[in-house]
């Protein structure tokens, strides 16, 4: 792919990214509830992929994407430490996993695991056979 075509691409990309946290109320003030153990800035850079992930549940009627609670999951070893954000959209409740690392560098990253979060509805139970 030629550079254009990525730079392009990019932007088409951020764009509508942006207009969509625009148009959607995205609740997540930096330091998060709970206790996470990630700096503010490490918490303020995870903010964006996680609202983007429940924008991708939020239903047509729905407007609203919050992180309401964050915990560990797995203590801090050798730098690398997971927990467990839980998200709020429209009825759905999420906990989503997350694991931290410290680079030597002194750099942070993160990784969400998708495939492991459980979703299930505010307010609503099962209904007993």
């Amino acid at each position: 792919m030629s550079k254009i075509k990525a730079l392009v691409l990019s932007l088409a990309l951020l764009i509508t990214t942006a207009g969509a946290f625009a148009y959607y109320n995205f609740i997540a003030d930096v330091p998060l509830p709970g206790k996470t153990i990630a700096s503010p800035e490490l918490q303020q850079d995870t903010i964006f992929a996680v609202g983007a992930y429940g924008l991708r549940i939020a239903t047509k009627d729905c407007f609203t994407v919050a992180i309401t609670n964050t915990e560990v999951s797995k203590p801090k070893k050798n730098n690398t430490w997971e927990e467990i954000w839980t998200l709020k959209v429209c009825e759905r409740v999420g906990r989503l996993p997350i694991q931290f690392t410290i680079n030597e560098d002194g750099t942070s990253s993160y990784a969400l695991d998708y495939m492991n979060i459980k979703w299930r509805t505010a307010g609503k139970t099962a209904k007993k056979k």
